[in-house]
C-alpha cells in the first residue's frame, strides 16, 4: 500500500527557466576550462577533486541563476491541486531537488505549498539523487516499498528503484525509456490513479 510520495521539483512540479549559458560561462571561468560542464553536477564534483570549498563556490554560482529563475517559473498543470488532494488523503509528501535551498524556499513560498511537505531536500543538503531519496526515507521513517518517487528523468526513476521505492516517470516530451518496468505518466493528475 502506498503511504507517501517523493516528488522531484523542476520538470515534475514546475518548469524553471534557468540560464544555463550564464552558468556554463561562469563555471568555465571558475574552473579555468573551455569545455562545457556536462553533466553539470558530476562534472563540478570531478573538477573540484572533492574540495568542498570549490564545490560550494561552484554551487553558489549556479544558485544565483536559480534564484533569478525562481522569480518567474511555470507551475505544471494542476500540480498544486494534485498535491493538496494527495495531502487530503493523508499521504506523506516529500520533495527532492537539485536546486539550491534558497531557490527552493522562494518557489515553495510563491506556490504557497511549503506546509504540504513532510521533508524537503535540496542540493545544499545532498547533490546525489539516490542519497536525497534515502535521506527523505530516513526523515519520514517509512519503508521504501510504500513510497512512490515521481521524477522527469531516467536518473530519478533509476535512483528510486535502487532505493527500493516505486518509480514513476513523468514524461514532458518523448525521451529515452527506462531500462526496466516503470509506471509512466504524462500529467500529474494520473498519480491519483496510481495510489
Amino acid at each position: 500500500m502506498i503511504k507517501g510520495i517523493i516528488f522531484d521539483l523542476d520538470g515534475t512540479l514546475i518548469q524553471l527557466s534557468i540560464n544555463y549559458d550564464v552558468i556554463q560561462n561562469n563555471l568555465k571561468q571558475f574552473f579555468n576550462t573551455s569545455k562545457n560542464l556536462k553533466p553539470l553536477i558530476p562534472t563540478i564534483i570531478e573538477l573540484s577533486k572533492n574540495d568542498q570549498n570549490k564545490i560550494k563556490t561552484a554551487f553558489n554560482l549556479i544558485c544565483k541563476e536559480e534564484i533569478l529563475a525562481s522569480k518567474n517559473f511555470k507551475i505544471m498543470n494542476e500540480a498544486v491541486d494534485v498535491l493538496k488532494f494527495l495531502k487530503s488523503k493523508h499521504l506523506i509528501l516529500c520533495l527532492v531537488t537539485m536546486q539550491c535551498r534558497d531557490a527552493l524556499e522562494k518557489i515553495l513560498k510563491q506556490m504557497n505549498i511549503s506546509d504540504l511537505f513532510d521533508s524537503t531536500i535540496s542540493r545544499d543538503e545532498n547533490y546525489d539523487r539516490f542519497e536525497q531519496i534515502q535521506k527523505s526515507l530516513n526523515n519520514i521513517s517509512m519503508p521504501p516499498s510504500e513510497i512512490i518517487v515521481v521524477g522527469d528523468r531516467i536518473h530519478d526513476v533509476e535512483s528510486a528503484q535502487k532505493a527500493g521505492c516505486v518509480p514513476v516517470l513523468k514524461i514532458n516530451e518523448i525521451k529515452k525509456m527506462p531500462p526496466f518496468n516503470c509506471k509512466i505518466i504524462k500529467n500529474l493528475v494520473e498519480i491519483k490513479e496510481i495510489i
